[in-house]
């Protein structure tokens, strides 16, 4: 049996700092990436013909977190063409509900109207798996004419457990789903979770089943032979630069011990960029934007803004920062925004500069998670803060009547709070 496994396609993905531009009136900027990227898992998946297609999650980006919006009309309108032209092959179609794409509060998913309308499409919800879990009952589809049955573990969230008062009952029930194997078929688990973020009990990847088809991780990989992630179609942040991108072709026979995996890579055009500037302590405004600049002419961005060939770039900051220096990140960035994403004189449409906090060392957005070894040298930091404030801000201090002595002594209390 051939299986082209799939995940985390995210369609409806809408980057935070990137241009403010609507693409052929339709779509933002990157956005149309992961259409693409979809379109042509799509295209290949109907000309090769496969068994089954399994979806491991995420199909849709929204809903997501405190982010309740529907997925935009275009993201559906593509959902629907592909769906239509997945059923005209017919191919049938297994998915589960991620962490993205479903509405926590609703019993419908985002994508119930489609297993409504499409008679080839199999959906296990997050409904369906809460319900499951409470009745302690199984979740699987046979399908008699490929003698294959697929065990579904939607995505699940620890605080959901808990919250629910299902935690103990969550465990019991990956028992019953391990136990779940039918001798006479093949017997494929369809999961979006990890062991790592506790959305994926480890006893369920113990289970005997001939091939395991994960979602969650954007890293296409394998965690033991019978057991993969597809890994997203597209690059959701630039962390994913440098990850490979596409599906999984995964052939899988009665009898045999393990599947053969075969790596489908996806055409994606857009250059996603990310590098590194190490900061001095004795750096300038001036000296630190000539370091920006000689990254992109590093890649050749020197040139006007075009959609289609522009780069997705981030620059990571490291190094040294001594209180009161020279350098003014936070003019610099301003600065940047304006030149990448407000102009056309620079061939990009996503600018991140990644720049070093105080507290806990660490850089970035919550998108991002790198640990940087930003040091802040401060010996006497009551004093630097004083000298710094009436030096740089005189004319801030007396229009809003502030005392600089008050203001060095909360910094250095706090400072002292947050490092203690």
């Amino acid at each position: 049996m051939k299986i082209a496994h799939v995940s985390d396609t995210h369609l409806g993905r809408r980057i935070k700092k990137g241009r403010n531009d609507i693409i052929n009136q339709e779509t933002r900027p990157v956005e149309s990436d992961f259409y693409d990227a979809w379109e042509q898992v799509v295209d290949e998946i109907t000309s090769s013909k496969p068994d089954i297609v399994i979806h491991s999650g995420d199909f849709f980006d929204n809903p997501s977190g405190i982010d309740r919006s529907a997925p935009p009309e275009y993201a559906r309108r593509i959902a629907a063409k592909t769906f239509k032209k997945i059923q005209e092959a017919g191919i049938p179609f297994v998915i589960v509900d991620g962490n993205h794409g479903r509405y926590f509060e609703y019993r419908s998913s985002t994508l119930s109207e489609y297993a409504d309308t499409f008679d080839n499409i199999h959906l296990f919800s997050h409904y369906d798996v809460r319900d499951a879990i409470r009745e302690q009952k199984p979740l699987y589809r046979d399908f008699p004419d490929l003698e294959l049955r697929v065990i579904a573990h939607p995505s699940l969230e620890v605080k959901m457990l808990n919250t629910l008062g299902i935690d103990k009952q969550y465990e019991k029930w990956v028992s019953i789903q391990t136990s779940s194997i039918n001798p006479d078929m093949i017997n494929v688990a369809v999961v979006h979770g990890s062991t790592i973020d506790g959305t994926l009990h480890p006893n369920f990847l113990k289970g005997g089943f001939d091939y395991i088809a994960l979602g969650h991780n954007h890293k296409m990989e394998t965690i033991s032979e019978n057991a993969w992630y597809a890994g997203s179609t597209e690059r959701w942040i630039i962390d994913e630069f440098d990850h490979e991108k596409g599906f999984l072709y995964v052939d899988v026979r009665k009898g045999k011990a393990y599947p053969t995996v075969t790596k489908k890579m996806l055409n994606l055009p857009r250059r996603v960029i990310s590098e590194e500037i190490e900061l001095n302590p004795d750096d300038t405004t001036a000296v630190f934007l000539t370091k920006v600049n000689d990254i992109f002419k590093k890649h050749n961005l020197e040139q006007r803004y075009d959609y289609e060939t522009a780069a997705r770039i981030r620059i990571v900051l490291k190094g040294n920062i001594t209180f009161g220096s020279s350098l003014n990140l936070g003019d610099a960035e301003s600065f940047l925004r304006h030149k990448t994403l407000d102009s056309d004189e620079l061939n990009i449409v996503e600018f991140s500069l990644v720049r070093p906090e105080t507290k806990g060392m660490t850089i970035g957005s919550k998108e991002h998670s790198e640990v940087t070894n930003v040091e802040y040298l401060v010996e006497d930091p009551e004093s630097e803060f004083k000298q710094y404030v009436t030096s740089k801000r005189k004319e801030a201090l007396q229009e809003q009547n502030l005392d600089p002595n008050i203001l060095a002594k909360i910094f250095a209390n706090v400072l002292r709070e947050e490092t203690a």
